[in-house]
C-alpha cells in the first residue's frame, strides 16, 4: 500500500463528491446507479481499490478503504454501497488461475459484481462449467463488466459432495453479456443501487474463470495476492460494508445540526437548538456513530497488522470483525431514528434528506452479512457452539 495513493483516492473522493450528490435523486428514481456516478468513481480510480498492485491497482488497506467509503455515504448511499460491491469480488478473484485474474484485470478499473447465495448449479463440461440459475441482490449489475457467483457443483443431477456431505461449490465469474438482468429491483431504500435479480441459462464459464470455494489455505492464492490485504480472505469486505451504514449516520446527525440552526418548532416558540429532547437526541446519536466507527476501524486494523507481521488471521479477528460490523449498522441505524425523530415534521418530507436516511440505513440493516441474527453466531462461537453462520470456516 502506499500512502500516496491513498491520498489521492481521498482527493479523488473530494473532487467527485458534486457529481454523485447531482446525480443521488436520478438513482433513486431509475433504481440504479448513475452512469455519471459510475464514470466519476472510474475516473479517481477507486475501482482499483482492492486489485493487486501487480495487477495495476492500489491494495490498500482495509481501514482507508473504511474512510473512503464512509465518505462516499455522507454524499450517495447508494454510490458507496456499490462501489464497496464492486471493489469486494477483486478479493475474491484470489482463488482463481492467474490466467483468469488477469483475463479480469487487463483493466484494472474493471467493474465487478456479484453474491454467493443462494448458490447457482454448475455441470462439469469440457474446459469448465456450465452454469444456470437465478441470483438475487447483484448490487451495480448494471455497470458490471464481470459478475462473480457461488455454484453448486452437479453430477447427473445430483449435487456433488465432499467426504463430510457437504456440497461442493465453485466460485464463478462470468462476462455481463452472460447474464440477463432482471430489472426488479423495487424496495424501500437504496434503490439506486440497482440490485437486481441476474439468471444465467446455461453459461459455458472456462475453467481459468472457475475455482473451488474452500477456506484460505486449501487452495493457495494466486501469485498477485500475497498481500496483507488478501490474507484477511474476505473479512476486510465484512467490515468496510458497515462503513456506507456510519457514514449516512454522519450526513443525517450533520443534516440536524444544520435545521436546528433555523427551525423552531410549532406551538412551543422554542428554537430547536435549545430544545432539551434536540439536544440530547444529537448527542446520543453522534457517540454511537463515532464508538461504531471507532470499533470498527480498530479490529479492522488489529486483522490487518496480524497479517503484515504473518501472524495468522484466526478465529478472534473474525468474530470481532463479525461483531463490529454487526453492531456498527446497528448503532448507525439507531442513530438516524433518534435524528429522525429530533427533526419532527421536517424528517417526513421527500423535499429533506432525512427520509431517505432513515430508508436507507434500515435496508442495510437487513443484509445477511450485518443483520441482528449475527449476534448469534458471535455467541456461538463465544459459548463454543458450532457457529450455523458457514462464513466462519473461511
Amino acid at each position: 500500500m502506499s500512502v500516496t495513493d491513498v491520498e489521492a483516492l481521498r482527493q479523488g473522493v473530494e473532487k467527485i463528491a458534486p457529481v454523485l450528490r447531482e446525480n443521488a435523486s436520478l438513482g433513486d428514481r431509475e433504481c440504479r446507479l448513475p452512469d455519471a456516478s459510475v464514470q466519476a468513481m472510474r475516473e479517481v480510480g477507486l475501482y482499483r481499490m482492492w486489485v493487486p498492485r501487480s495487477l495495476g491497482g492500489y491494495e490498500i488497506d482495509p481501514v482507508s478503504a473504511f474512510d473512503l467509503i464512509e465518505e462516499i455515504a455522507r454524499v450517495d448511499a447508494a454510490a458507496a454501497w456499490n462501489l464497496y460491491m464492486s471493489v469486494s469480488p477483486s478479493i475474491f478473484t484470489m482463488w482463481l488461475p492467474e490466467e483468469g485474474a488477469r483475463e479480469m484485470f487487463a483493466d484494472p478499473g474493471a467493474r465487478l459484481a456479484g453474491t454467493l447465495f443462494p448458490p447457482l448449479t454448475a455441470v462439469p463440461a469440457d474446459g469448465g462449467y456450465r452454469v444456470s440459475g437465478r441470483a438475487p441482490f447483484v448490487s451495480a449489475c448494471h455497470a458490471a463488466e464481470w459478475m462473480g457467483f457461488a455454484a453448486i457443483v452437479t453430477d447427473d443431477g445430483a449435487p456433488r459432495t465432499t467426504e463430510e456431505g457437504e456440497p461442493v461449490e465453485v466460485l464463478v465469474f462470468v462476462s455481463r453479456a452472460d447474464g440477463r438482468i432482471l430489472d426488479n429491483w423495487d424496495v424501500l431504500g437504496m434503490r439506486g443501487t440497482g440490485s437486481h435479480d441476474v439468471v444465467l441459462d446455461d453459461v459455458l464459464v472456462p475453467e481459468r474463470r472457475a475455482a473451488l470455494l474452500m477456506p484460505f489455505g486449501e487452495t493457495p492464492p494466486g501469485p498477485a495476492f500475497q498481500g496483507p490485504l488478501y490474507r484477511m480472505v474476505f473479512w476486510q469486505t465484512a467490515g468496510v460494508m458497515a462503513a456506507v451504514a456510519v457514514g449516512i449516520a454522519r450526513a443525517a446527525i450533520s443534516e440536524l445540526v444544520d435545521l436546528a440552526a433555523v427551525k423552531t418548532p410549532a406551538f412551543t416558540g422554542i428554537p430547536l437548538r435549545e430544545r432539551p429532547q434536540a439536544q440530547i437526541a444529537i448527542g446520543r446519536a453522534d457517540g454511537l456513530r463515532c464508538a461504531a466507527r471507532a470499533y470498527l476501524r480498530e479490529v479492522l486494523a488489529e486483522g490487518y497488522s496480524a497479517c503484515e507481521a504473518g501472524r495468522p488471521f484466526d478465529t478472534d479477528h473474525r468474530r470481532s470483525i463479525q461483531l463490529a460490523a454487526t453492531h456498527g449498522v446497528e448503532a448507525a441505524a439507531t442513530a438516524v431514528r433518534l435524528v429522525h425523530e429530533a427533526a419532527g415534521t421536517s424528517a417526513i418530507r421527500n423535499s429533506r434528506p432525512f427520509a431517505a436516511h432513515f430508508r436507507d440505513v434500515h435496508t442495510i440493516t437487513q443484509h445477511a452479512f450485518v443483520s441482528a441474527n449475527r449476534y448469534q453466531s458471535v455467541g456461538q462461537l463465544m459459548l463454543g457452539v458450532p457457529p450455523e453462520w458457514p462464513l466462519f470456516a473461511f
